[in-house]
């Protein structure tokens, strides 16, 4: 038998943060979801800034997961090679959770990028999206999306992104609180994000 109702984070994780741990927990509890997989992408067709390697970002992402319940993570993307695109990922899902309802979580900063997607149209028959308020972006529903199943939940809303916190580490500032204990210190040991050992 499998899981019914599946919630599902996709992202580069690099570095994975504890906004991307709030908002998983945050959604499994508003929507009643039996667990949350999360997906680091293998080569994301439109980010041009990935700075670490699939394996480091893979193993960052075990690191700061370990111990919580009902979050997991699916490495099909890293695996298949190429190219991830979301529309492959979901029929993945789909043959091997079949019959199970996805609910796909963005926040409010996403939300009109999905019609530039491959296949989106397809895409939003299989979801319902999991808008999250971030900071600084209204919800905003675009045109192509008018068929879309979306539902809003309230994020953490802070606003810490891998970005910044690549360019604190990059600059010396701490990132504890904001990035998981055991995460930062693989980031220190493995030297990530032109962090300098003390």
């Amino acid at each position: 038998m499998t899981d019914k109702r599946i919630g599902i984070l996709g992202g580069v994780f690099d570095p994975v943060h504890c906004g991307h741990l709030s908002i998983a927990v945050l959604a499994r509890e508003y929507f009643g979801l039996d667990k949350i997989i999360f997906i680091p992408s293998g080569i994301p067709p439109h980010k041009f800034d990935v700075t670490t390697s699939s394996d480091d970002r893979l193993n960052m992402l075990k690191l700061a997961l370990d111990g919580i319940d009902g979050c997991e993570i699916w490495e099909g993307e890293i695996r298949r090679g190429g190219y991830s695109y979301t529309i492959d990922t979901l029929k993945e899902l789909g043959d091997i959770y079949g019959g199970a309802e996805f609910y796909f979580i963005v926040g409010t900063d996403n939300l009109t990028d999905i019609p530039k997607w491959r296949s989106y149209e397809d895409i939003i028959k299989l979801i319902t999206l999991c808008v999250a308020f971030r900071p600084g972006y209204e919800f905003d529903r675009p045109g192509e999306l008018s068929l879309a199943k979306i539902e809003t939940f309230p994020g953490p809303e802070w606003g810490a992104s891998s970005t910044m916190l690549r360019k604190y580490i990059k600059n010396g500032h701490s990132c504890r609180f904001m990035i998981p204990d055991a995460t930062l210190a693989y980031i220190r040991k493995k030297g990530l994000y032109g962090y300098l050992p003390e």
